[in-house]
């Protein structure tokens, strides 16, 4: 290891210490939290993010009826990003990870005053997860087109469009996805299992059919038919595939972890370690670099979200499993440098530090009247405990909202900021969780005219058991397939490619699925091919209406887990 290295990852774990105490730590997971709150999709029942609106009350599935107050049934849910799209899989991905991290550091939660506040978080996305499973074998996966959304630059509460609704069935299946949604809602019924025991039922029938028809649709069937035998079955160990990251589209060092916490076998253990030993400092892997400022760098669109991912799971080893002790070091340093100790003493977490981001690539907080991502200048409103994207590899970053590889926001940038917290956080002061108003830094935006609107979110007072919504499709740097087909009043197109590019990453995704369409006016499988230039329409790492159906794939095995641990506690 380069001794400057060593030295800077020293320095920063003693700087976490001292600039995130024990009550800091409890603030930031709270405001973490509430960056979902920023993120609700539907009519809200609460003012706790005051400058979101009810917005996309139309959205609903085909056949279905309106509630009691005219909404659809996916009007609610999680938009992904910084647009108006609504992707079930990496918000399916975001929902098991905030399960897990609870049900990791349950106790500190607790102790931080945020359990209800953490549950009614999780309950917003389970819920709209159960709404977009319209019956035993039909799944929504993505609510809005996300190249229509992303050419037009305005907040969620001005959409007025008619937005596609994309399924999946059994003659167009995503095993990926319904996995993913039934590992979501596994982890879900354990959260609430002892705290709302009808609810927790509900989740884990839900959890139950979904993985039935996914292992159904796509799958090869075995003669062994536990959960565990499975999850050993579609088990594979590949140093490319799996060490190299932990995301919404790569859970194989995730599944690693949780075979090894059900089984204790070394082979998981060994397979385990030599995963997050890429991610050490000094690794001859040549994949992870190490900036001078101390992020371990995996690539350029949105670094930090794989750094406290991959933290979050290596607090898990060490803190849980009795794991190397270099292990948690690395959980810690990580978070060090995203709130603010690093060279630039810059932070890259909204509303937090003197050097916070401003100005996230977010339609909402920027709140532009004029479908301008330039006007006004600053975001008028101040967006909570959102991560953003990242530095470059030279610790380089500059507070762009046209940036969206380095400064757009996402469901899945926010938990490993939220697993790693949980960890972190002692909860020594009391943080309410559901009334009262925060404390947060003072970060005032200008706008045009030049007055200045300072923004403070508020926590949130009672859960919202509606039915929520949520989409997804997808894709990273992976090329998939999937078979869909279109159901609607008007036309019907089949095998879609989306190819997007940008000029910042110089990266190119291409994702060919089929994506099942449904909806009350226009309905097509969206079969385009865009290149998304900065501060156009941008073409976030979620765009393509990806839902890959790979055999044994990491993302089965996560579900098959957590599908597991979640039938032995609720026997």
């Amino acid at each position: 290891m380069k001794p400057i290295v060593l030295l800077i990852l020293i320095i920063n774990l003693l700087l976490v210490i001292n600039l995130v105490k024990s009550d800091e730590s409890c603030y930031l997971l709270k405001q973490s939290l509430l960056f979902y709150k920023a993120q609700r999709a539907g009519r809200l029942p609460d003012n706790d993010i005051p400058w979101r609106g009810n917005s996309v009350l139309n959205d609903k599935s085909a056949g279905s009826s309106v509630d009691s107050n005219g909404d659809g049934d996916l009007s609610k849910g999680y938009f992904d990003a910084g647009d108006g799209v609504k992707f079930n899989f990496p918000m399916a991905y975001s929902m098991t990870m905030l399960g897990w991290s609870y049900l990791e550091y349950s106790g500190n939660i607790e102790k931080c005053g945020l359990a209800s506040l953490y549950k009614e978080v999780l309950k917003w996305g389970t819920d709209f997860l159960i709404a977009s499973h319209t019956s035993d074998n039909v799944f929504v996966v993505q609510v809005g087109n996300g190249d229509v959304d992303h050419s037009v630059w305005q907040p969620p509460e001005d959409i007025n469009y008619v937005r596609q609704i994309y399924t999946i069935d059994p003659s167009n299946p995503g095993t990926d996805i319904a996995m993913e949604a039934a590992s979501a809602l596994s982890a879900a019924s354990l959260v609430f299992k002892t705290s709302d025991p009808t609810y927790s039922a509900k989740c884990l029938q839900h959890a139950q059919k979904l993985y039935s028809f996914a292992i159904t649709s796509q799958m090869k069937a075995t003669n062994n038919q536990t959960y565990m035998n499975n999850a050993a079955l579609y088990y594979t160990y590949d140093n490319t595939r799996y060490a190299n990251e932990f995301s919404w589209d790569n859970k194989g060092v995730g599944a690693m972890l949780l075979l090894y916490q059900l089984t204790g076998e070394l082979k998981y253990k060994d397979n385990l370690e030599a995963a997050f030993n890429v991610w050490q400092p000094g690794s001859t892997s040549n994949v992870i670099t190490y900036t001078k400022g101390g992020l371990a760098w995996l690539r350029e669109w949105g670094p930090c979200r794989y750094s406290l991912v991959m933290g979050f799971l290596q607090s898990v080893y060490s803190i849980k499993n009795g794991g190397d002790s270099k292990y948690n070091t690395f959980y810690k340093s990580q978070l060090s440098y995203v709130v603010g100790n690093n060279t630039n003493k810059q932070s890259f977490i909204t509303g937090y530090g003197s050097k916070a981001p401003k100005n996230p690539h977010h339609r909402a907080a920027h709140h532009s009247t004029t479908k301008d991502i330039n006007n006004p200048v600053n975001n008028t409103y101040q967006l909570p405990g959102a991560l953003v994207g990242g530095p470059g590899k030279n610790d380089e970053w500059s507070d762009d909202r046209s940036n969206y590889v380095t400064n757009e926001v996402a469901l899945d940038y926010n938990v490993g900021l939220v697993g790693s917290l949980s960890a972190f956080a002692t909860g020594s002061e009391a943080t309410s969780s559901s009334t009262g108003s925060t404390t947060p830094s003072t970060t005032s935006t200008q706008s045009t005219t030049g007055s200045t609107t300072t923004s403070q979110p508020t926590t949130g007072s009672t859960t919202a058991s509606q039915s929520t919504t949520s989409s997804t499709t997808g894709t990273q740097s992976t090329t998939s397939k999937t078979t869909a087909s279109t159901t609607g009043s008007q036309s019907t197109t089949t095998s879609t490619t989306s190819q997007s590019t940008t000029s910042s990453s110089q990266s190119t995704t291409t994702s060919k699925t089929t994506a099942s369409t449904t909806g009350s006016q226009s309905t097509t499988t969206s079969q385009s091919t865009t290149t998304s230039k900065l501060g156009e329409s941008e073409s976030d790492d979620h765009l393509g209406d990806s839902v890959s159906s790979f055999i044994g794939r990491a993302d089965s095995v996560l579900l098959i887990l957590l599908s597991l641990i979640s039938l032995i506690f609720n026997l």
